[in-house]
């Protein structure tokens, strides 16, 4: 009897383990999958991808900067060490402290899937012009790139190819607008986006560009979005060089990019430029992308490409009848007819649209305030001399004419050392009519001294502001 309990007992104590082993495991098997579901959930939530236009942007400024550090963060590990990967010629241009200028201008029609997988592409026949010592060369290059990472998918070099290699018989002047290569711009993790939009008002694409909104944003913004589909038929120029990338406060996943310059054409022609402002959010549950979901257009237009108030140029002095009859200011008289001739030839050098003599008369370091009326708000812009040399190209193109008018003159200083202020006003003609196109009035001051280098008289610095009720300046 005794055997037959211990027997029994035996089996329910065995039944009970039983039991409790598979609750155990059932239990522990369900908070293995939660966990697993919220990992991998929790992956795709923070998985990002970076586009190729986005790294070429990145590897034109490595090559443009001079720094050999930033050009290595972007090959792969290992990969700039294999044989044939090209790495040591680039190297060798930054030893030699070569100045270098891409184009990547069409660069996406270049690009190809490359044979090694679904993750690597190949961007050809990319333009690079080397300033080497005696002769400038004209190199081709193709890139190698591949997607690496689970939740940072980012491009790395895997080869940096030399194509060919020649005597460059002339260096165009690149239109530095066409992509933004700012600091901020490339930290941004809204840049490819921008870069995308940029592209599908430039080309006309209407689907892209609608693909980039979120679907239920164009319901809500439909006023904003309807508006921007309807430009998008017109002769677009985007120009980022000026754009603000801000994170919007408290928010991770809400970007602001304001101070866009979007310039209308009509066959060539240029019509006006307006102010477009972006907001950008990361969408999406599984799968998280940035999608726009406002595309503000500016209420004010300008008849002008955001360059509007540049500075004159004439062959001949600015003489004393073409400002009342007198010189102003107490600079010494040859002071102020130095001062009065080299106004004059960039006077009429602006007039003529004679660019090279234009900027000859800047020094290396000048730094040039440029200011855009929109309405009643002025909006001042910093400038070096290589970049005011691309705005002033840009201003040329969209004016068959230009008359710009210096009066009231005045010119204070010593023989070395002058300020010119004077009242400037600033026409830009169209193709065909007598009513200019664009028209303003306003102080410029111009700071110049004579250059230690050549002797001459250089502009070192620039300001100009607005008149909004011009008085009637009575002649001397």
């Amino acid at each position: 009897m005794n055997a037959n309990n211990s027997f029994q007992s035996g089996q329910n104590s065995q039944q009970a383990l039983s039991n409790f082993n598979y609750k155990d495991y059932v239990k522990w098997g369900a908070i293995a999958c939660a966990v697993f579901i919220l990992v991998f959930c929790g992956l795709l939530l923070t998985r990002s991808n970076e586009s190729a236009l986005a790294f070429l942007v990145k590897w034109k400024s490595a090559l443009e900067s001079g720094e050999i550090d930033k050009y290595d963060e972007l090959w792969g590990k290992n990969a700039r060490n294999k044989i044939n990967a090209g790495y040591q010629h680039t190297a060798q241009l930054f030893k030699e402290q070569l100045d270098i200028d891409v184009d990547i201008r069409d660069a996406e029609n270049r690009t190809r899937n490359d044979p090694q997988g679904k993750d690597y592409l190949r961007i050809e026949e990319i333009p690079i012009w080397i300033h080497a010592p005696g002769e400038p060369l004209l190199q081709s290059r193709t890139l190698t790139i591949a997607r690496t990472g689970i939740i940072q998918r980012r491009w790395k070099l895997v080869r940096d190819e030399v194509d060919s290699e020649e005597i460059a018989t002339h260096i165009p002047e690149f239109d530095s607008d066409n992509v933004d290569t700012s600091q901020q711009s490339i930290d941004s993790p809204v840049a490819p986006l921008v870069l995308e939009w940029k592209k599908a008002l430039e080309t006309q694409d209407q689907k892209k560009y609608t693909s980039l909104w979120d679907k239920s944003a164009r319901k809500k913004q439909r006023k904003n979005y309807t508006l921007a589909i309807g430009h998008i038929s017109q002769e677009l120029e985007v120009d980022l060089s000026q754009a603000e990338y801000k994170a919007i406060a408290y928010s991770k996943t809400k970007h602001l990019v304001e101070n866009i310059n979007v310039s209308v054409y009509s066959g060539g022609t240029f019509i006006e430029t307006h102010s477009r402002q972006l907001t950008i959010e990361k969408k999406g549950f599984f799968i998280r992308k940035w999608r726009i979901i406002n595309d503000e257009m500016g209420d004010d237009y300008i008849t002008e490409p955001p360059i509007s108030q540049n500075d004159p140029l004439v062959d001949e002095p600015v003489t004393e009848e073409s400002v009342g009859g007198i010189f102003n200011g107490d600079a010494p008289l040859d002071t102020q007819l130095k001062v009065s001739q080299i106004l004059g030839k960039w006077q009429q050098a602006w007039e003529d649209k004679d660019l090279d003599t234009y900027m000859s008369l800047y020094a290396e370091k000048a730094l040039i305030t440029r200011v855009t009326v929109r309405g009643d708000r002025e909006t001042s812009t910093f400038l070096t001399k290589k970049q005011l040399r691309q705005k002033m190209k840009r201003l040329n193109l969209g004016y068959a004419g230009i008359q710009v008018k210096i009066s009231n003159l005045i010119i204070n200083g010593d023989r070395a050392v002058a300020d010119a202020e004077f009242l400037q006003e600033f026409k830009g003609m169209p193709a065909s009519g007598s009513r200019p196109a664009y028209s303003d009035i306003g102080t410029k001051k111009l700071d110049l001294m004579i250059d230690p280098a050549d002797g001459y008289w250089k502009i070192y610095s620039e300001t100009w502001s607005r008149y909004k009720e011009v008085p009637m300046y009575p002649k001397n």
